[in-house]
């Protein structure tokens, strides 16, 4: 067994990983600040936020009386998404609101980057270094670096920080909590399997993401009475006070439930956004929404790696859950991938790369498995050294494949991100790649 890092050795990994995560913050704020000089440039810059950003601006437009501003700030009128995407929304721009009043509107720039950089960026940073920390614990420095660098710089994540407010970021930090209490409870069943039922309720309630861990969780009431920590009516009991603790999460992060008219419409939407994903667009070509692992390649492969990648990131996966030194975790990230995978491959006909952020940023994130199972000498192989350096040369070499990937490359869309002012009318195709379709929403 090799030796464990000292406590500060784990210090000074914790202070490089956010070191790089803040610089990593900083690197998007001036292609943030682009696109969205004026409302009028927002329309023709951006396929979402235009439509999103309405509904900030009501909530914070000065209202006439309490009831007027409780209403604005509660029943807010796009249930596409749920309430905590446009409590933080709002409360990013809030800065703005009290600084120039009943004015802040004329301030759409700092408005947009606002939003952009602490609901979009921010926690996906937050939501890729925990995962960086739940995957190597911090005790390799430089593994817990290449491991955060080969998440941040996957393509789908990369693309989501670019002049894009979105709910996907908030959903995503949601699920990775979750994950993180779960592993945390250790099969206990105390205070942070409950935890984590809270935010599954969030995750839930955000984009309907927390539906999908019901696998998870009867994995770990499985594990529970496999081991004999559980006897039938605990797990029962157990299992029905997650669903009580998530469903009054979900409703608690979403107070506008309370209002007749707010569910009926909240029904009705999602109820025609289930019916678009089952089916596609109307107008469009229905071959484009054909079901099945095949018509997602061309997502797959321009937004994240090539199948034959995401094969080998699915075989140190299962590698993680028999041998790795967080058996636990990379299980419940496969049970918590398993159902989401199947819905998306074999339910969902429209096909935006964003959908998978959820389930593939866990699944980059087991990479390094066999070079931390080897460094905490979990297993014995005499050329433990060479396995290490090749695993590592993969890693490195998917960083640069994402850099500088010819035809979706982070860095070309960084500078058509820069370049947006100066090619308006022709940002939407570079920004969000030259599929055949583009669905966002």
């Amino acid at each position: 067994m090799s030796k464990q890092p000292s406590s500060t050795e784990r210090k000074r990994t914790f202070w490089l990983v956010l070191a790089a995560c803040l610089l990593y913050f900083c690197a998007f704020i001036p292609v943030n600040l682009r696109g969205a000089q004026s409302e009028r440039m927002l329309q023709r810059t951006s396929v979402d936020e235009q439509v999103t950003y309405p509904y900030v601006v009501r909530m914070l437009t000065p209202a006439a009386d309490l009831k007027d501003l409780f209403t604005r700030w509660v029943i807010y009128g796009d249930y596409h998404y749920g309430y905590p995407f446009y409590f933080f929304s709002a409360l990013a721009v809030l800065p703005v609101r009290l600084a120039a009043g009943a004015h802040f509107t004329d301030y759409t720039a700092i408005n947009l980057l606002l939003l952009r950089q602490l609901i979009s960026v921010l926690p996906m940073l937050a939501a890729a270094a925990l995962l960086t920390w739940l995957f190597t614990r911090f005790r390799s420095a430089w593994l817990s670096l290449l491991l955060l660098a080969v998440l941040l710089s996957l393509r789908a994540l990369v693309r989501n920080n670019i002049q894009w407010w979105h709910p996907d970021a908030l959903s995503m930090l949601a699920v990775t909590l979750t994950l993180f209490f779960l592993e945390r409870d250790r099969l206990r069943f105390g205070r942070n399997f409950y935890l984590a039922a809270a935010f599954c309720g969030v995750a839930a309630g955000i984009k309907l993401a927390g539906f999908f861990f019901f696998l998870a969780v009867a994995g770990c009431l499985a594990a529970g009475l496999a081991r004999k920590t559980l006897n039938l009516p605990r797990a029962a009991l157990a299992g029905g006070l997650f669903i009580l603790v998530m469903t009054g999460a979900l409703v608690v992060s979403n107070p506008f439930l309370y209002n007749a008219g707010a569910r009926q419409e909240l029904i009705k939407i999602q109820t025609y956004k289930t019916d678009e994903l089952t089916r596609g667009y109307a107008h469009d070509d229905p071959l484009y929404y054909s079901k099945g692992p095949r018509w997602w390649e061309w997502t797959l492969t321009t937004w994240y790696a090539h199948p034959l990648v995401l094969g080998l990131l699915a075989g140190s996966l299962l590698f993680g859950c028999i041998k790795g030194p967080h058996r636990l975790l990379n299980g419940l990230v496969l049970l918590w991938i398993i159902p989401n995978a199947i819905y998306l491959l074999f339910f969902v006909a429209v096909k935006p790369d964003h959908y998978w952020l959820p389930v593939l940023v866990p699944l980059f994130a087991s990479a390094l498995n066999l070079p931390l199972a080897l460094a905490e000498g979990r297993i014995a192989w005499r050329p433990a050294r060479a396995a290490q350096a090749g695993v590592a040369f993969l890693a490195i070499a998917l960083i640069a494949a994402n850099l500088f990937y010819p035809y979706s490359g982070n860095l070309a869309r960084y500078r058509q991100g820069m370049q947006v002012e100066a090619a308006i009318t022709g940002i939407i195709a570079p920004l969000h790649a030259k599929a055949p379709h583009s669905e966002t929403r």
